[in-house]
Parts: C-alpha cells; sequence; structure tokens
C-alpha cells in the first residue's frame, strides 16, 4: 500500500506545534527572568514540569493501544494551545507553573499517539523515512519558535509570541479533525485481551535506557541554558543567543530528513555512536567559549549528529516491539527521555544557582553523553557475542 503522505504531513505538523510551543516558551525565558524576577532554580523547576508529560503519556500510551483514537493528537494540541492562551495572564512565577503544568500535560499526547501511529501506518521499507520526516518537522517547529520568540519579544513584547503559538496549535485541532473525519482507519480498534504488561514491554528495550535519558538531558540543558549562558554571563541579547541554537536545531532538522538513507549507508548504531561521541565534546566546548564563531562551529556540529539519535532510538524501539504494544512503548520511551531532561535540569538549576554560573550544567551533560557512549559500545559487544559475531 502507498504511504499517505497527507496523513503523515498532518501528524507531523502536530509535532512541529508541540514541540515548538514548548521551545517558545524557554526562548522567552531571557526575557522572563527579568520580567518575572526568575531564579536559576526557578527555571530548573520550569524544566522539572516535564515530570507531569513523564507520568500522562503513560497513561495516554496504554489508553492509545487499547482504543487507538486519532483525536487524542488533537486533544493534546488544544491543551497546548490553551496553555499558551493563559500564558497572556500570567505575571509571576506561580502563575507561570501552573501555565507549565498544563503546557505539560498537554505534550503528553502527541509522542505516544502520533509517534505509534507512523510506526503502524508507515511501516516496512518506509519507517525510517517517515520516522526522519516527523522529526524533522518537528525539528522545524522548533526551529521557527526558538529563532523568532526572542526577537519578538524584544520588539513587540513576550506576550505577542504566545499569540503565535496559541494560532498555530488551534489550527493543527481544525487539520487535524479535518483529515481524519469520515477516514477509515484500520488501527481505529486494537484489542489487546491478553495484554503485555509495561514491565514486559520496557524488558524489550532496557538497555536503551540510559541514551534514551541522556538524548533528553542533552536536549533540555542545551535549550534551557544554553541561550541563558550566553545572556547572563556573556552579554549577548536574547534575539542573538536564541539564533543560535536555532541554527543547532536546523541542522539536526536537514540531517533528521536523511535519516533513512544515512541510516541505510552508515547504520543506526553508528549514528548512535558518533551522536554522543560529538555531543560530549560539543559540551564541553560550549563550558569554555562564547566567542560567536566557536559556538557556531559547535553547535553545527552538535546539531548535525545528536538529532539523529533520536529516530534510531524510535526505530530500535519498534523493531524490539510488538504492535499492539507500541503505545506503551513510546510512552516509555518517552518517559525516560523526559523524565531524565526534568530532573536533570531541575538539578542544574540548582548547582547554577550554587555556582552562579549556568554553564556548569553542561559538565553534566557531558557526563551523561560519554556514559551513553559507553553504553552504546558496550551493547553492541553484547549483541555481537550473542549473536557470535
Amino acid at each position: 500500500m502507498k504511504p499517505d503522505k497527507k496523513l503523515l504531513y498532518v501528524i507531523s505538523y502536530h509535532h512541529a506545534c508541540n514541540d515548538g510551543t514548548l521551545m517558545a516558551l524557554v526562548a522567552l525565558l531571557p526575557i522572563l527572568v527579568e520580567e518575572m524576577d526568575l531564579s536559576y532554580s526557578d527555571i530548573g523547576l520550569l524544566g522539572f514540569g516535564l515530570i507531569v508529560t513523564v507520568v500522562v503519556q503513560l497513561f495516554v500510551g496504554k489508553v492509545a493501544d487499547r482504543m487507538f483514537s486519532s483525536y487524542l493528537m488533537e486533544i493534546g494540541a488544544l491543551l497546548m494551545g490553551l496553555s499558551f492562551a493563559l500564558l497572556l495572564l500570567v505575571s509571576d512565577f506561580t502563575g507561570l507553573f501552573i501555565v507549565v503544568i498544563v503546557m505539560r500535560i498537554g505534550a503528553s499526547f502527541y509522542h505516544p499517539v502520533g509517534i505509534s501511529w507512523i510506526t503502524k501506518e508507515f511501516g516496512g521499507s518506509y519507517l525510517d523515512t517517515a520516522l526522519g520526516i516527523q522529526s524533522g518537522i518537528g525539528n522545524l517547529g522548533v526551529i521557527i519558535a526558538l529563532g523568532t520568540s526572542g526577537f519578538l519579544g524584544e520588539l513587540y513584547g513576550w506576550k505577542t509570541p504566545c499569540l503565535v503559538w496559541t494560532f498555530l496549535n488551534l489550527l493543527a485541532v481544525v487539520m487535524g479533525v479535518l483529515v481524519v473525519r469520515g477516514r477509515d482507519l484500520s488501527i481505529e480498534r486494537i484489542p489487546k485481551p491478553a495484554g503485555t504488561s509495561s514491565r514486559q514491554t520496557f524488558a524489550k528495550m532496557a538497555a536503551l535506557a540510559l541514551p534514551i535519558a541522556a538524548g533528553g538531558a542533552l536536549y533540555q540543558i542545551t535549550s534551557y541554558f544554553g541561550p541563558l549562558n550566553l545572556t547572563t554571563m556573556h552579554d549577548w541579547s536574547a534575539g542573538n543567543a536564541d539564533l543560535m541554537f536555532a541554527i543547532w536545531i536546523g541542522l539536526g532538522t536537514l540531517t533528521s530528513y536523511y535519516f533513512g538513507n544515512l541510516t541505510a549507508r552508515f547504520g543506526r548504531k553508528n549514528i548512535l555512536r558518533t551522536g554522543y561521541a560529538i555531543s560530549a565534546c560539543a559540551m564541553v566546548l560550549l563550558f569554555l567559549f562564547s566567542e560567536w564563531y566557536l559556538v557556531l562551529l559547535v553547535v553545527v556540529a552538535f546539531g548535525s549528529v545528536l538529532f539523529l539519535t533520536y529516530p534510531a532510538l524510535f526505530a530500535m524501539v519498534t523493531e524490539a516491539t510488538d504492535d499492539d504494544e507500541r503505545g506503551t512503548a513510546f510512552g516509555i520511551l518517552f518517559g525516560f527521555q523526559l523524565g531524565g531532561g526534568a530532573i536533570v535540569v531541575y538539578l542544574c538549576g540548582m548547582l547554577a544557582d550554587l555556582t552562579g554560573n549556568p554553564a556548569v550544567s553542561f559538565l553534566v551533560a557531558f557526563a551523561l553523553a560519554a556514559g551513553s557512549l559507553v553504553t552504546v559500545v558496550y551493547w553492541e559487544r553484547l549483541c555481537s557475542r550473542s549473536t557470535g559475531v
């Protein structure tokens, strides 16, 4: 059956709105730090809000496995849009934290529903390409958010990006309903009489737990403390700092589109190994340097490889699990990815307050990237021994 690319792009647009909305808030943090007198620990606590997504998406994944509904994805987009509408009324940290909780609940829907839907609809030889496309378009939303929110906030006030992303999320709801309405979904109902426990599902992907968690932490640390380090410690403007890290994600977007071709040529394990090795080096360099040309070189190399590790892990989890547990599997995967990021960002916020330097978070990220590299290499050796290769 020929892949339905219209469906793929609508699902991917939801990914762009989901991740873009989250990043728009992060991009505004250098402005909100002054507007609302936020500390580094406050920033870390906002990042810790990811725990809400971790818990809720496990439930959403279970629901999706038992009774798949495309409208679960629309519920998430609606909550994301409403959260940014509520942000217009916020004036202090307490209000901001409540909005983040609502936003994190909304963000719990896309990954266990959208990505599991793609793996079921676009299986076989087109799987890597479909996963690469959804990752790339999701990253495009992040680029737009990170590349524009700081500038819009400086020029027209920080509430302007809130209005933009409220509209884009509500548009996602409308698009999703129009595309799915009247569509005969072969995966609308997935019977699961016997049931597969979350523990059994996790056992199939346990070897990837550390790299999955580290991947989320690398993304969150870089997004939260990369621009903040440049603005608070090195006198960069919010717009320029956000733009630099938009380039980081931009390179990730480009390489994600070619994930299928790169996998065929180099293999998923090689992509993972290279991604974590370069990420570890990048963290050290971001800790040491703030000159624009050096930061630019680092984000180009870092962005080119880090974002390839995500679809590589998605594909490996897809191969290791069955169709009737895919929602649960991706709920667990993103639980580790987002949970790892949430905990580490919170700890990094407290560490930054203790040292007075947000750049120390890059040293934490270095340790996680190096640990992931060791894990991947060790895992490959175990696989080779088990197959006798």
